[in-house]
């Protein structure tokens, strides 16, 4: 009966597009947009702002889920990108989290994106940051289409940096500025920022 009243194959899954930009050449790309710049000349800017990203793979996930490791090995680990998309993990939480929003048991929406310098684990980031500009804050949120009208919601937060990190894991909660519980989160290889860096990410969780 179960089976025939549910999908069985439905789920949530979730993947994030990041992008990295030296802060000089992005506030070019900003000027370019107040000035009207034609979109095909604002994205050619806005790939000359990008610094490059290494995306894992998942032979990178297991080497650093089971030693704790980062290796930077173009081919085998993964490969050099401006815009690496990556898939999430979806937390036994964040199934919580969308049951009660569908019965109205909690009416906390997720609104926010944290960034860190751990790795994370089923409940939280492993080790959130809270200087330099990288502190968790509301993400501009969207529904969108993937298959079917609708099925996806999108954060995107973009974060200016004052200081030097090295950002490993990100994740979604729904509290602002601390604490809350996480929706989704992903490790990934580290991304080192700088002074006037901006880092914007966008994540995305589909319901199938």
């Amino acid at each position: 009966m179960k089976n025939k009243t549910f999908n069985s194959t439905s789920k949530m899954k979730g993947w994030t597009e990041r992008r990295l930009f030296d802060g000089k050449r992005f506030a070019l790309v900003k000027q370019a947009i107040i000035l009207g710049l034609e979109d095909e000349d604002i994205d050619q800017l806005t790939n000359w702002a990008s610094k490059p990203m290494f995306r894992n793979n998942f032979l990178w996930n297991l080497v650093h889920k089971y030693f704790g490791l980062d290796l930077q090995v173009p081919v085998l680990f993964g490969n050099w990108t401006t815009s690496p998309v990556i898939n999430n993990t979806i937390t036994s939480v964040g199934k919580r989290i969308a049951a009660d929003q569908v019965g109205g048991t909690t009416t906390t929406p997720v609104t926010a994106i944290a960034i860190g310098v751990g790795t994370p684990s089923a409940t939280a980031l492993g080790s959130e940051s809270t200087t330099n500009g990288g502190s968790r804050g509301a993400a501009t949120v969207s529904n969108q289409t993937s298959s079917t009208t609708g099925d996806t919601e999108r954060w995107v937060k973009t974060f200016t940096f004052t200081g030097s990190l090295a950002l490993t894991e990100e994740g979604l909660f729904d509290n602002n500025t601390s604490g809350g519980k996480m929706l989704a989160s992903q490790a990934f290889s580290a991304v080192s920022v700088v002074d006037t860096d901006t880092f914007q990410i966008t994540h995305n969780v589909n319901f199938a």
